[in-house]
């Protein structure tokens, strides 16, 4: 685990970047957010550090590329945003937003992942 430890903390580092940049860009969403039970930024800091070890678990298991596994997350996490979309409401365009911003999370946080690896 000691060597995958700064792939992990990169992969933490690179979502916790988007995440604060997320909170300017995105503030409709960002005000729909209910209250986190730690508060905004120490939920944010433990829930992004489990996604981050999950991928770790996930590319160690399976074996799959970085960017392979980031887009098969990433497809999963938008199926679970499907139900929402259909089921309560939520515009289309903020599903094919919340979609892609996600992709574009798993990707660049794979990306980094991948390169402290080596």
């Amino acid at each position: 685990m000691s060597t995958r430890m700064k792939p992990v903390l990169g992969m933490w580092a690179t979502f916790m970047l988007l995440s604060v940049a997320m909170t300017f860009l995105d503030q409709e969403g960002m005000s729909k957010v209910a209250e986190p039970v730690f508060g905004m930024w120490p939920s944010m800091i433990i829930i992004w550090l489990v996604v981050a070890l999950f991928f770790d678990w996930v590319i160690q298991s399976t074996g799959m590329r970085f960017i392979q596994a980031a887009i098969v997350l990433a497809l999963a996490a938008a199926l679970t945003l499907t139900g929402e979309w259909m089921f309560e409401g939520l515009a289309l365009s903020r599903f094919l937003f919340e979609a892609v911003v996600g992709l574009v999370y798993w990707v660049l946080a794979a990306t980094v992942y991948g390169k402290l690896s080596r």
